[in-house]
């Protein structure tokens, strides 16, 4: 089968490679779609993976075959990467040990991601795509997840406003759960046009430009001077942090739902004096996919503006195509149609 292969920092390779067998308790699924995530992106530009992985984790496809042991799945189902409930001993996250760190975690093995035609997997992992929701939305399933998660563990209330930093994959889909679970209005920070104009089209309650509004003072002044209840740091840009940590108001919390990989700036006595809260949230669990599945069927979650025509590329164009989102500009999310 063809697969994109990691071969150095920022080189990326389509090659043949054996197209896997299915054990006993296994399912083969033929990859439709395979959603680019921001960490491939950040493996790819930094390096962090080993040569010969083949990364993805954001793809949905349907079941061509079943091992002797399978009982909950069946040829022609149609189903997404993770979500499953995981057995006794199993662990569901990714992010497993005391130590866990983002940067460094798979280096130490080689590993066969989405990026590819097949892939097999434990029977128990995916989750059926439910009848009505199609497959360009059922491709944002993954990163839904993770907004759920962000926003589920946050100290969002019904009927908070909220601001989102950073209108990504991750932050429309943060600013879609959060409008989905009674927010008074979700407030964007983003400079990107194309992301910005996805945030207005999914529902932001106002869409700003970093570049040319102080978003610090535009919160506290929309919020009677107060400050905001929650912030979600979706952009991981050299200022956002410090945004978000000033426009919440005392005992406030800004939510980090997005991976720095270089140095950001903070002065914490801008806001050291309102004790706000900085919280981190990563991954998601069954119940994130879940609730994301449940949210598309209901037709709360929309895939409008983010997973268009021009979203979906070939193997030919994953180089150039990982080169461009290290800077994205013009795409909102990019999937790979192996």
């Amino acid at each position: 089968m063809k697969a994109a292969v990691m071969r150095g920092t920022q080189q990326i390779a389509v090659e043949d490679i054996p197209t896997p067998e299915p054990g006993p308790n296994q399912v083969l699924v033929k990859i439709k779609y395979s959603g680019i995530c921001g960490s491939d992106v950040h493996r790819f530009q930094y390096g962090m993976i080993n040569s010969g992985s083949v990364m993805g984790h954001e793809f949905i496809g349907e079941v061509v075959q079943c091992g002797a042991m399978v009982t909950k799945l069946k040829t022609g189902d149609r189903v997404v990467s993770g979500g499953g409930e995981p057995p006794a001993g199993a662990a569901a996250r990714v992010s497993v040990g005391d130590r866990y760190s983002a940067r460094t975690v798979g280096l130490k093995s080689t590993t066969v991601g989405g990026f590819a035609e097949y892939i097999a997997m434990d029977e128990w992992r995916p989750l059926r795509i439910p009848p009505g929701v199609s497959d360009e939305l059922a491709v944002l399933a993954e990163p839904a997840s993770i907004a759920v998660h962000a926003v589920r563990t946050s100290r969002f209330k019904i009927g908070d406003i909220a601001v989102v930093m950073g209108a990504g994959p991750i932050g429309l889909l943060v600013m879609q759960v959060l409008n989905a679970g009674g927010a008074e209005g979700v407030y964007v920070s983003e400079p990107a046009p194309a992301r910005a104009a996805a945030a207005r089209a999914l529902g932001a309650a106002l869409v700003m430009n970093p570049a040319d509004t102080d978003v610090v003072t535009e919160m506290v002044e929309r919020s009677q001077g107060l400050g905001v209840p929650v912030a979600f740091d979706a952009a991981a840009a050299k200022p956002t942090l410090q945004q978000g940590l000033e426009m919440v108001r005392r005992g406030g919390q800004v939510l980090v739902v997005s991976m720095a990989w270089e140095d950001v700036d903070l002065l914490t006595v801008e806001w050291i004096g309102r004790e706000v809260e900085m919280k981190a949230a990563y991954g998601s669990e069954p119940v994130d996919w879940r609730t994301v599945l449940n949210l598309m069927e209901r037709e709360q979650i929309s895939n409008e503006s983010m997973v268009t025509p021009e979203s979906f590329i070939g193997f030919d164009e994953m180089q150039s195509s990982l080169e461009r989102l290290m800077k994205p500009e013009e795409h909102v999310q990019v999937v790979l149609v192996p």
